[in-house]
């Protein structure tokens, strides 16, 4: 655990659930993902690797609508950012939401999700970086904090037939920094086996084709925040980015 007891790799967890430190929904949450990773075959291997490799780092943020949680999640999400080049190649951040009492809609989720965005964006403590677009729909915009550029991916339980999305516990986000795709961008050979990989599994894992808004960074076609949380159905789509951009 960092030294503001915000950030947990995958041996702390292991020790806190071996010791009992680690219970209820911080516990269940972790170990649903873990099953996820390690024992079905999920179709990103880098978020696999990660796991596996012990090069992720976990944040149990709190509940989604609690102004302290999200504030929690600033500060965590800023430490792994600044240290992440030292973690390993490729690392990811894992972000847990205590979940929510009772069933929630997937626009109830999708409503929390990028008002959880927004809310870092506003409160970001570094300005928008000169190298990323401003406007959303630029396709080379994505999202940035900490004058670093990510990539979002959010799963919750309203997702049935696209299962590489689905959690059943509430609201996930990963957090998976720019730098760690730098070498492995569609245009490489690396980047174009990488993918072709993903999209093989994705197809076998899923019980509904990938999503028409799902492609790669920098293609003319494709706008990132249309990923980040893309809807059940394949014939919907985000038509305006959820929040104003404040740059």
């Amino acid at each position: 655990m960092d030294d503001a007891g915000l950030l947990f790799d995958q041996s702390e967890l292991e020790d806190a659930i071996e010791t009992g430190e680690l219970f209820g929904w911080k516990k269940r949450r972790y170990l649903t993902f873990r099953e996820t990773m390690r024992e079905t075959a999920y179709p990103c291997h880098f978020a696999v690797e990660a796991e596996r490799g012990d090069t992720a780092r976990y944040l149990f943020a709190g509940d989604a609508r609690d102004r302290d949680a999200l504030l929690k999640l600033r500060a965590g999400l800023g430490q792994y950012l600044d240290r992440y080049r030292s973690i390993a190649d490729r690392t990811t951040c894992v972000v847990f939401f205590e979940p929510p009492e009772g069933v929630r809609s997937e626009a109830e989720y999708r409503d929390r999700f990028w008002s959880v965005l927004e809310f870092l964006h506003d409160r970001d403590p570094e300005p928008w970086p000169s190298t990323v677009p401003a406007d959303p729909d630029d396709p080379e915009w994505e999202f940035c904090f900490a004058a670093e550029p990510v990539f979002v991916v959010g799963r919750a339980p309203f997702y049935a037939d696209r299962q590489s999305r689905h959690t059943p516990h509430g609201l996930e986000m990963t957090v998976q920094p720019r730098g760690t795709l730098e070498d492995i961008t569609g245009d490489t050979p690396e980047g174009q086996k990488a993918r072709t990989a993903i999209r093989a599994r994705l197809a076998d894992y899923d019980d509904v084709d990938p999503h028409p808004d799902i492609g790669d960074y920098g293609d003319p076609a494709t706008r990132e925040w249309k990923q980040y949380l893309p809807p059940t159905s394949n014939e919907e789509s985000l038509d305006e980015f959820p929040f104003e951009m404040d740059t």
